[in-house]
């Protein structure tokens, strides 16, 4: 779930707004496109790019929101390897490493280079890094310690990872979040002034108006083509769509779903760089309560799951081409085990007849289901509208419970047990270990206390080859839909917009990061 701070109105009135206030004078501006102040940025290499939320902090341990993890990752922190798109790994903060013939154990060899702060990267940094993530509150960066036995310093540039059973999520995370690499010296102070090994440092952050990056003196790599970069923050999408058209910023890297109808309707396409890519997406999907009656009842919902229209949804967001597909399988469109929407593809297949009179059979069709929604997240506030809708016109009673964001962590995403029946959500596609449990008074939010399920998933950890891990995450997707505690809906590619002479990106390596040594002026 992208978490930015917006209005409460809906989107179609912003929209409405935006476009009385304000058409007749970004029409004026679009035959030049404002050229003037992003010329005048190219031609001292500077960038201006538009973030709809303030990070809060600037701890990369304790916060995990798309509003943090955009700028830092990539840019001020490295990951001790770095993951490529054809599923290798290539040098980091580590330069070589070797890997033992029973997969147990890992030698780091660490780069001869330095942090920003001008000290030397060193194996206990880099066991401390380790460590923290392993050990710190988001719960994601835990996934790839699940086998971990032991993190030690070898000698000042070697580190030794040992683990209990091989593991592909071990090895993979080393190149995310979970391996991002700061010297244990700056702990105290890296909320506010973090300190990495990567191609950029923090100049400057001002809360709720704008971070400002500048080449990290030190770096051991090329020096970037982009000598300051500042992410402006702009909690209004329609503005920052303004600001785009007149030239006032560079880029708009992750568009919410709320402003795409927009931009097909006002030509963005056409006259930006459309980027979509799955690396950056999310799976939005209906989730249920598997510790609560009557959710816990498979009959409710597998009855509920026919009553969901996919495609309806992409008509409802106005989805620019590329950028969302309907789908009952959990994994985005970079996994082997992605499918568009189909009878053969879906164990739930869109039948609200059938839908009704099964939740009728199962005795639930007057009884209200207690639905949860979010009142301040567009991404999920207008998808709640329309299945709500769906749901109701097929016959079920819906009682809607919308909360805020602030309340929706602490009942749900917090809550021990989580207080709802029904809800719909957009995560990233972290599909893994993280999603299964054993035991039931541990379960989280998302995760489902499956033996089959958890079975499939450490059986794939474990893999030998991508085939045959490929081969069991595809059964493991299926199972979530055969139980159907998670219903899949869109497969979401990210959505950013660049202008057309500013080149050089590439779909994001670490989660969702926008690497900014990768960008440069034509």
């Amino acid at each position: 779930m992208r978490l930015h701070h917006n209005s409460r109105v809906s989107q179609r009135a912003v929209v409405a707004a935006i476009a009385a206030g304000s058409l007749l004078l970004v029409s004026a501006m679009a035959s030049a496109t404002a050229s003037t102040p992003s010329s005048a940025r190219q031609s001292q290499n500077k960038l201006v790019l538009a973030a709809l939320q303030d990070p809060g902090t600037l701890d990369v341990v304790k916060q995990n929101q798309t509003a943090l993890v955009l700028w830092l990752p990539g840019n001020v922190y490295e990951t001790l390897v770095t993951n490529k798109p054809d599923g290798t790994a290539g040098p980091g903060v580590a330069k070589t490493w070797t890997i033992s013939k029973n997969q147990l154990v890992y030698t780091f060899n660490i780069r001869d280079e330095k942090f920003s702060s001008g000290a030397a990267i060193t194996a206990d940094d880099v066991v401390y890094s380790l460590k923290a993530m392993q050990n710190g509150p988001i719960g994601s960066y835990h996934a790839p310690f699940t086998q971990v036995a032991s993190i030690v310093a070898k000698d000042s540039k070697t580190v030794v990872i040992t683990l209990n059973k091989s593991s592909r999520a071990f090895f993979h995370g080393m190149g995310e979040m979970s391996g991002l690499i700061q010297p244990q010296a700056s702990e105290a102070t890296r909320a506010t002034k973090p300190i990495g090994s990567g191609p950029y440092v923090l100049k400057e952050y001002v809360p709720n108006d704008h971070l400002t990056f500048e080449p990290n003196k030190t770096y051991w790599g090329a020096a970037p083509s982009i000598k300051e970069v500042t992410v402006k923050i702009m909690t209004d999408g329609n503005a920052a769509l303004a600001a785009l058209r007149a030239g006032e910023i560079d880029s708009f890297p992750v568009i919410t779903i709320d402003l795409w109808e927009r931009i097909g309707k006002q030509n963005f396409d056409k006259d930006f760089t459309l980027q979509n890519y799955p690396q950056g997406g999310e799976m939005l999907y209906t989730l249920f309560n598997m510790n609560k009656a009557p959710y816990n009842n498979p009959k409710v919902r597998h009855a509920l799951a026919k009553m969901i229209d996919r495609k309806a949804y992409n008509v409802a967001y106005g989805a620019p081409a590329g950028s969302s597909d309907p789908t009952c399988g959990y994994g985005l469109q970079n996994t082997s085990w992605f499918a568009v929407e189909s009878a053969s593809t879906c164990y739930d297949a869109y039948d609200p007849a059938r839908g009704a009179a099964e939740l009728k059979a199962a005795g639930f069709a007057k009884t209200p289901l207690d639905y949860v929604s979010l009142t301040d997240v567009p991404d999920l506030s207008l998808p709640a509208d329309l299945q709500i809708a769906q749901f109701t016109k097929a016959g079920a009673t819906i009682k809607r419970n919308a909360i805020s964001l602030a309340e929706y962590s602490k009942t749900i995403f917090g809550g021990r047990p989580q207080q709802f029946g029904v809800s719909i959500m957009s995560d990233p596609a972290l599909f893994g270990p993280n999603f299964s449990c054993t035991d039931k008074s541990k379960a989280a939010w998302h995760t489902y206390c499956s033996k089959e399920l958890t079975g499939l998933l450490v059986q794939a950890d474990g893999a030998k080859s991508l085939s045959a891990y490929n081969d069991l995450m595809a059964k493991a997707a299926w199972v979530l839909q055969k139980d159907a505690y998670i219903v899949p809906i869109l497969a979401k590619a990210g959505v950013g917009l660049w202008q057309p002479n500013l080149v050089g990106w590439k779909a994001p390596h670490i989660f969702v990061e926008q690497n900014f040594a990768d960008l440069s002026w034509k």
